[in-house]
């Protein structure tokens, strides 16, 4: 039985290394062999997706680190014209999957399926899950590539500057994009907003 990670919260951690969780210095696990049942509380909870598409690509660009002041690379997960979003009505019987009408990258990505997430360990390693205190959750987040600094989504996506600037193109943004799955290799999984690029 492999080991079997888990979201621990930095204000828990002493708790859950008394009970026989490691870290390995990115990512708390149970090892294998130990009974899952203390750790209930940090294993992660399945997660219906609300965005997907037939495939993805990882955008990569630079911002400077809050912690070292260094330009460090930062990723997202950009996914094709073709995606859908889950689109939550008043009504829940009126709640439907809507499709794009452009490239998206996706922010505050909570989810995504084991193939995706084994790429992204291979390709992005400083681009993992991590508890943020801001928002109270584990996502998919950037870390800095000099200091380890967590490089939160707000400042990396949401914010004018690294990936998305407000009225530029997509050209003029300075965004790289490796495709992984060209035609191929869907994706399924839940963010907490997607970005047009224009």
């Amino acid at each position: 039985m492999p080991n079997v990670e888990l979201r621990v919260p930095f204000t828990q951690k002493d708790e859950a290394r008394r009970l026989g969780a490691r870290w390995d210095g990115k990512t708390w696990y149970i090892p294998a062999g130990v009974d899952r049942t203390a750790f209930e509380q940090w294993l992660p909870t399945p997660q219906p997706p609300n965005i997907r598409a037939p495939g993805w690509s990882l955008a990569g660009s630079q911002r400077e680190c809050w912690r070292c002041k260094k330009a460090s690379q930062v990723f997202a997960i950009a996914l094709p014209p073709e995606y859908e979003a889950w689109t939550v009505e008043e009504d829940p019987v009126d709640d439907h999957w809507q499709s794009g009408d452009g490239l998206v990258l996706l922010s505050y990505v909570s989810a995504v399926p084991d193939s995706v997430a084994t790429e992204l360990r291979l390709r992005a390693p400083r681009y993992r899950v991590d508890y943020s205190q801001t928002t109270q959750s584990f996502y998919w987040m950037n870390h800095c590539e000099h200091c380890e600094a967590k490089l939160g989504d707000y400042e990396t996506l949401e914010e004018s500057g690294t990936f998305y600037v407000l009225g530029a193109g997509f050209n003029e943004r300075n965004l790289t994009i490796e495709s992984f799955h060209p035609g191929s290799g869907a994706f399924a999984g839940r963010c907490g907003s997607h970005i047009g690029v224009e």
